[in-house]
């Protein structure tokens, strides 16, 4: 594989850790890398707005609920999929399960809006790191 390709793949796994704690905060992150921002952009910005919020409310079921777990699997591919191909599509969707859970294992021995809040900072931490390692957007990028 070569330096850029790795570099692809990197940009792949970060981006799907992100999406294992947060669902839009890969998709959010590559939107954020091209302006101006137009209009489907800006909805995926909305929704990982919105998710910040909705993740501190006592009614969110669990991430490793079928719906949440396969959002979160799919937002990952897709990214990982923008930035590297079908190997950064698998790389994506691998990461985010292992980080899903390992979010969910430390959300039920923390819980509490702390670290939910701390847990949103490092979404957002290894979203914008996958972003910037993936460089400029291609013409079908996000």
């Amino acid at each position: 594989m070569s330096a850029s390709g790795s570099r692809q793949t990197d940009a792949a796994l970060l981006l799907g850790l992100a999406a294992g704690l947060r669902t839009f905060s890969a998709p959010a992150a590559l939107a954020l890398r091209t302006r101006p921002l137009n209009a489907p952009r800006r909805l995926v910005l909305v929704a990982a707005a919105g998710e910040l919020v909705a993740d501190k409310l006592p009614s969110m079921p669990s991430r490793l609920a079928r719906r949440g777990l396969t959002g979160r699997l799919l937002s990952s591919a897709i990214s990982g999929q923008l930035v590297a191909g079908t190997a950064g599509a698998v790389r994506g969707a691998s990461a985010a399960l292992a980080s899903a859970l390992a979010g969910h294992t430390a959300r039920r021995r923390s819980p509490g809006w702390v670290a939910a809040v701390c847990e949103d900072g490092l979404a957002i931490a290894l979203a914008s790191a996958g972003a910037a390692r993936a460089g400029r957007p291609g013409r079908s990028g996000l």
